[in-house]
């Protein structure tokens, strides 16, 4: 299968020093094609473990290549070896550093990986663009009614990239707190565009809030969210180590 071609906004990453600043979001895309061995070899025994219980070989490489790709992003800045980085989780499985570090968070769909990385509570999401039955039936559960009674006045030509835009702006915002699906009707976002958080009815205060398209390709759509007000992206592509 030939390799998904990124946007010209995500930039070359070679492994090296990595410095954050206060208000920046690090956006990593990683395609899930080659040779996951090179990766493997810096996962722990308990990641290990889990990728081997992957039946199709297909998933496993994915897997090590993803959460491998994780530690060598994450060490870039602690300036350590990715094999010794160990991670804590959340209630609901969120990662995070066990020791100091940036906080960060991943996603990944089909041939492609993402992970995020910011100085402040963030999530992020991404997905392949495919054709959904019952489009409007889903939206009905899962977005709020604002959200909802947006999507069936986009006509339907443009309705499926409207519904991902959504969803995964959603998702991006319930990861960076950590929370669960119940609680995407407690919140809007916009469904145009420009990734927007229009209202919140959580306790969080708006304008804290960043939310950035971070999508990566064409047929793939991306939404990161981040606790910090006017942040600024940067976007990198990991290529094979």
């Amino acid at each position: 299968m030939d390799e998904v071609p990124l946007h010209q906004t995500f930039r070359e990453f070679t492994p090296g020093h990595m410095a954050l600043l206060q208000n920046e979001v690090h956006v990593f895309a990683v395609p899930l094609f080659g040779d996951a061995e090179r990766y493997a070899e810096w996962l722990s025994q308990d990641e290990r473990e889990r990728a081997e219980r992957y039946l199709i070989l297909d998933h496993r490489r994915r897997y090590a290549i993803t959460h491998g790709a994780l530690r060598v992003i994450l060490s870039c800045y602690l300036g350590v070896d990715p094999s010794s980085l160990q991670f804590a989780f959340g209630p609901r499985g969120k990662p995070s550093l066990l020791d100091d570090g940036p906080q960060f968070n991943l996603s990944h769909s089909a041939q492609m990986a993402m992970v995020a990385v910011a100085s402040a509570p963030i999530g992020i999401d991404c997905e392949k663009l495919r054709h959904l039955e019952r489009l409007l039936d889903i939206a009905k559960r899962q977005f709020s009614a604002a959200e909802y009674a947006a999507l069936k006045e986009v006509p339907e030509a443009d309705r499926l990239l409207a519904f991902y835009r959504c969803w995964t702006r959603k998702e991006a915002y319930v990861k960076a707190l950590g929370l669960g699906l119940a609680a995407l009707d407690v919140f809007d976002v916009d469904l145009g565009e420009r990734a927007r958080l229009l209202a919140l009815r959580d306790g969080q205060v708006l304008e804290d809030w960043s939310m950035l398209d971070i999508s990566p390709s064409d047929g793939f759509v991306g939404a990161c969210a981040v606790r910090l007000p006017r942040a600024h992206l940067l976007g990198y592509r990991l290529g094979e180590l």
